[in-house]
């Protein structure tokens, strides 16, 4: 068995489990946040507890501070909640849900998490198995701390080699999601393994496994590097990877960036739980390169958590990038949800550095969304337009 079937069967309490095969996994953390949660809350049953309450992590980051009074009512709701059940609330911009996950939760390889959130994979960066369910489906979880689920197949991928200057962790995970984004994955399990992965920060493998949750796959992870496995069924060279963007209307139309080059744009977006961390802002920064913000353009930074943000702060890196035009946002989610804080309006174009783009995302279905790397994306922000460098 591969790693992540051991981990599952570890979780199961059972030696060994092959696809198709229906088990009940405990569950290490269960998540979910203030765009799932009142959801959650119609559903739950009246007098019921959580079963687990340490291992239950909530946070406020789609819509915090709260843009309207219906979203501060829900904020309320879910303080009491929280308050009745004994579980974890995170409810002073401590950051967007995986990054207060990576920071207060200690992921570790076979960890299992279920969250209300299409993007959970993003802890497969620490070798964790993250499932996506609806918020009614993680009901039962919250009640019992258990999983059921039909194991599925793995696609596993082997990335060799090493990133090239200009290229970065989220072109990867873009040339990941342009060759397996179109139904290849659907109900599989996607594992990522060799240097091309293991090398990277935590940071950069958190942007590639972020866009996981684009794939269409039940699950996926970067596996370990002493559980390699020796057949793989797709090969990348990284060190022949180019800069990518994903043009609307779907994340999974992917083109080289010098196809797109020229196209102005009138919001840059580098933050959240795709781009949020320090790494991150270096990189726009480096690619920016002192120069100021078009005219045209606002470029809106949201940190992923108080403590990037706090380091960003003790780098100098929030001063400098103030004093060049940018706006700094709440730590969280930001526009990316499209709940409030830059949202777009008809004619507006974005490139962003966050997770979706289909019409409606972040604001007005006229308006187009496209994604790219930190690094695209601070070219685009002074130069008003996507460019190819």
């Amino acid at each position: 068995m591969n790693f992540f079937l051991k981990a599952l069967g570890a979780a199961a309490g059972i030696q060994r489990v092959v696809p198709g095969e229906e088990i009940t996994i405990n569950v290490d953390l269960i998540l979910a946040h203030d765009g799932t949660a009142a959801k959650i809350l119609a559903a739950w049953p009246e007098g019921e507890q959580v079963a687990q309450p340490a291992k239950v992590v909530f946070t406020l980051d789609h819509a915090m501070p709260a843009p309207t009074i219906a979203s501060r009512q829900l904020h309320l709701q879910l303080r009491a909640y929280a308050r009745r059940q004994g579980i974890n609330l995170f409810e002073r911009c401590e950051g967007v849900l995986h990054q207060v996950v990576a920071e207060y939760f200690h992921p570790r390889a076979g960890m299992i998490i279920a969250g209300a959130d299409g993007h959970v994979t993003t802890a497969g960066a620490f070798s964790v198995i993250a499932f996506s369910l609806a918020p009614a489906e993680l009901v039962p979880v919250l009640l019992t701390g258990q999983l059921r689920l039909v194991v599925p197949e793995t696609v596993i991928v082997t990335i060799k080699g090493g990133l090239p200057p200009g290229v970065s962790p989220r072109d990867l995970g873009l040339e990941l999601l342009r060759r397996l984004g179109g139904g290849a994955l659907k109900n599989k399990a996607l594992l990522l393994q060799g240097e091309g992965v293991w090398q990277l920060s935590p940071s950069g493998r958190m942007s590639v496994c972020n866009l996981i949750g684009e794939m269409g796959c039940m699950t996926g992870m970067i596996i370990p590097p002493e559980e390699q496995v020796a057949d793989s069924d797709l090969t990348i060279d990284a060190s022949t990877l180019k800069p990518l963007v994903a043009c609307p209307p779907a994340p999974t139309k992917i083109q080289p960036v010098h196809e797109v080059a020229g196209l102005t744009v009138t919001q840059v977006l580098v933050g959240g739980c795709g781009s949020g961390r320090l790494e991150d802002f270096e990189e726009l920064a480096a690619a920016m390169n002192g120069r100021p913000v078009h005219g045209d353009v606002n470029l809106l930074l949201v940190p992923a958590s108080r403590a990037v943000l706090q380091e960003m702060e003790a780098r100098g890196l929030s001063r400098s990038l103030l004093q060049q035009g940018a706006v700094i946002l709440p730590p969280g989610c930001g526009p990316c949800p499209g709940q409030h804080a830059g949202l777009l309006a008809p004619g507006d174009r974005v490139l962003a550095a966050t997770v979706r783009n289909t019409p409606g995302r972040m604001g007005s279905p006229e308006a187009e969304i496209y994604l790219a790397s930190p690094r695209t994306a601070g070219l685009a922000a002074v130069a008003g337009a996507i460019v190819a460098g």
